[in-house]
């Protein structure tokens, strides 16, 4: 095989492995558009640096090609319409910092699956091409074939570890199957153009090393692929739990899932009058439902009751695309006190949070810490806070009924027996109201719940036990002559039924409302009696999942905390919720911690999928919080720094033991050797057939002229002393050492301050 046909295999070669580790990225977007611009990113820097190797252009150049290019190439692939007929203006620039900044807040807030948004795919086609563009000159520039890998290789685990579980087989493939064939291409090419020992032997199709090498590549990946995960323990959890490091330390770290009860199935249990306690504090601007969980299936279980969804796989769009469209943002900083269990308190929709170890329940914004318990936990979090305001007034006045989007029909759903008379109510309500489209059907079930006519009391000395939630008690509620008492649990569940039989996607959530403020302290004291249940209904990608109110409040003011929340003007933003503590409560059971061994067998349970943040999870939540990214920056920082350090003291170390060679033959050799080290890092070829004369002749036009002539009187000193029959005198050894220091100097006048740098700063001879 020819080493040119050999070097243009490892390049395709390289190219492919570069694509594969690109195409990895499926596994952090949730759709197929980041696919061709990011394959474009990997395979032009290899083009390019095939061109400029061809026309023999140095590192410098081949550098500033590509970058232009990148910078061509992002504009034109997510901006185009920024350019002049194609041409990058000063507008271009305006866009390209205005995507970077997207990609930046989608890098801190984005859980994967995220969406292809143009911040994201620029953050994603500037990656792949520095990682692409890394790749080909570590293995075309500086001859490496293992380390060549180690670009594509992080972009590759970096995916793997931040992304979903789907497309895991085959990329895991087609990345492992892309690496063998590199391996072998660049071995095989390095071994002709360098011409090792057995660099001449014919590598056969049967009896070649390319050959063996294939087939034991092809072996490891399919037995890496197909016996790995039949092998025992497989399923098991890791040894090293890569995507859990960080989350609090041994014994702290998070637990991917875990048996707790729903969190409304004894809640009615729990209101018997328990002594008031506080069960923590929030630091906050404004009065805030303080949310833990939302329950968004509602099955026939048992009768029927809320659960949350076991799964989440399915993504829902929460309808905050772009956070600086909102400017509702609220921050809160908790500290928990005497409050079990690991559902971490915030008000709805936090979009960062930082401290608590946070974890993430999918599909909604669900918070849980990666501790065994939520209880002593400081942590601050950033929400933004859907409302009614944010229904454009178009649809608010809008003359149809459009049906919810497909991804979000299963937040209608009802069991097949769901009774028809409460079916048939709920209809009667929206005819009743005229109201024709979601949001006003939102509004008309909410004032059907708060106005007195309807004869609704909240009491809570109702005794459900624990089939509060089933569908008999939904229809006792709602229809039974004088039936119509009860307490939160009995509203939120009967209003989100209700608004599933109309068509609304609807689910109820649990937590706390905002307790009583501190004038002293400013912060809100919440409590056992704050305990409370409400629902949420979709009202569109402008303002998402918005809360209502349909618990009114109790003759001693223990009962809803929102009562005015129904009657807002449309338009208007929802009445801030009064301190009056809801109910005398202990906190739901969605903070209650598991009994040993599981939930108690007495009551239904549900398996609640949590995920680190970064992993499978709704969009907005953060994944990197600015203090973990600084500190991470700095460690590498500290450790480019660090090697750069170690690579000038090795190299200044190893000049000192050559010059104080005992014997001056030695020191002469070791001033011959500094010396093709310094011109192997100018560039200067040195074919070990040469004489140090001949070298010296032939470097003559590749050095600066100051360097010419000590070159040249250098390799006769050295040619005497090694070679001669007399013995050099030690003040040969000293000149020696002199020219050496004016080659030095002489090839960092002649070059630039970065280029002397570099230099000095290559690794590469201290592999000789």
């Amino acid at each position: 095989m020819a080493p040119r046909r050999s070097h243009e295999l490892a390049v395709v070669a390289l190219a492919a492995l570069s694509v594969a580790a690109a195409l990895s990225l499926g596994r952090v977007f949730d759709a197929g558009g980041f696919v061709l611009p990011v394959v474009g990113a990997a395979l032009l820097p290899h083009a390019s640096s095939a061109v400029t190797r061809r026309r023999g252009w140095g590192l410098p150049a081949t550098i500033a090609l590509s970058l232009v290019a990148m910078v061509v190439y992002v504009v034109w692939v997510i901006d185009p319409g920024a350019t002049w007929y194609g041409v990058p203006t000063g507008s271009t620039l305006d866009a390209l910092g205005r995507h970077l900044q997207e990609g930046y807040d989608e890098l801190r807030t984005a859980v994967v699956p995220a969406p292809v948004t143009d911040g994201a795919l620029l953050f994603a086609v500037a990656v792949t091409w520095l990682m692409a563009q890394t790749a080909d000159l570590l293995a075309f520039r500086r001859d490496a074939c293992v380390a060549a890998l180690a670009p594509a290789l992080a972009l590759f685990i970096w995916a793997a570890t931040l992304g979903t579980s789907e497309l895991r087989v085959g990329t895991t493939v087609g990345f492992a199957a892309a690496a063998v064939v590199f391996l072998l291409c660049q071995h095989q090419a390095l071994l002709e153009r360098h011409r090792a020992w057995f660099a001449g032997r014919r590598l056969g199709a049967r009896t070649g090393l390319l050959t063996a090498g294939a087939f034991a590549g092809v072996v490891a990946v399919v037995c890496g692929a197909v016996l790995g995960p039949a092998l025992p323990g497989a399923e098991s959890d890791a040894l090293v739990d890569i995507k859990g490091l960080g989350q609090g330390g041994e014994g702290t770290g998070p637990a991917r899932s875990y048996q707790t009860e729903p969190p409304l199935a004894r809640i009615g249990d729990n209101f018997r009058e328990p002594p008031r306690a506080d069960v923590f504090t929030v630091g906050s601007e404004v009065a805030e439902y303080w949310r833990i969980a939302a329950l968004d299936t509602y099955s026939s279980d048992d009768g029927g009751q809320w659960t949350l969804t076991a799964e989440g796989s399915d993504e829902v769009a929460e309808g905050i695309e772009e956070t600086e469209q909102r400017s509702d943002i609220v921050q809160q900083e908790f500290r928990i006190g005497a409050l079990e269990g690991r559902w971490m308190p915030a008000a709805y929709r936090a979009v960062s949070v930082d401290g608590g170890d946070a974890l993430v329940v999918r599909a909604s914004t669900t918070l849980v810490t990666g501790r065994a318990t939520v209880s002593g936990l400081q942590y601050t979090v950033r929400s933004q806070i859907p409302s009614r305001a944010d229904v454009p007034l178009a649809q608010r006045t809008a003359p149809d009924d459009p049906p919810p989007p497909p991804d979000l029909r299963e937040y209608t759903e009802l069991p097949s027996d769901f009774p028809p008379a409460v079916r048939a109510l709920a209809d009667r309500v929206i005819a009743d109201a005229d109201a024709v489209n979601p949001y006003t059907r939102a509004l008309a079930l909410e004032t059907f719940f708060l106005a007195p006519e309807s004869g609704f009391t909240y009491d809570l000395d109702v005794d459900l036990g624990p089939t509060a939630q089933s569908q008999s008690a939904i229809s006792d509620f709602l229809l039974s002559d004088g039936g119509r008492r009860g307490f939160c649990v009995q509203f939120a569940g009967s209003y989100a039924a209700m608004a599933r039989a109309v068509g609304l996607p609807a689910r109820v959530a649990v937590g706390y409302t905002p307790g009583t403020r501190d004038p002293s302290t400013g912060l809100y004291r919440v409590s056992t009696w704050d305990a409370h249940a409400w629902p949420e209904v979709w009202l569109g990608a402008d303002a998402g999942w918005v809360r209502f109110e349909p618990t009114p409040p109790s003759p001693d003011g223990r009962g809803g905390s929102d009562a005015t929340a129904g009657t807002a003007l449309p338009g208007e933003r929802d009445a801030t919720p009064t301190s009056t503590p809801t109910t005398q409560a202990a906190p739901p059971p969605s903070n209650a911690a598991p009994p040993p061994g599981g939930a108690s067998s007495d009551e239904p349970t549900v398996d609640v999928n949590i995920d680190a943040p970064g992993n499978d999870g709704d969009r907005g939540f953060l994944v990197i919080s600015p203090t973990i990214l600084a500190v991470a920056l700095a460690i590498v920082l500290l450790a480019v720094v660090g090697v750069a350090a170690a690579v000038v003291v090795a190299k200044s170390r190893r000049r000192a033991r050559r010059r104080a060679r005992p014997d001056v033959t030695d020191a002469i050799a070791g001033a011959w050797e500094e010396t093709i080290e310094r011109l192997r890092e100018a560039g200067v070829a040195i074919a070990p057939a040469l004489t140090p004369l001949e070298l010296a002749a032939g470097a003559r036009p590749r050095v600066p002229e100051a360097a010419s002539a000590p070159l040249r009187s250098l390799a006769e000193t050295y040619t005497a002393a090694r070679y001669g029959a007399d013995t050099p005198a030690p003040a040969q050894a000293a000149r020696a050492w002199a020219q050496v220091g004016e080659i030095d100097r002489a090839l960092a006048d002649d070059v630039s301050v970065w280029v002397h740098w570099r230099r000095r700063l290559d690794p590469a001879p201290l592999r000789h």
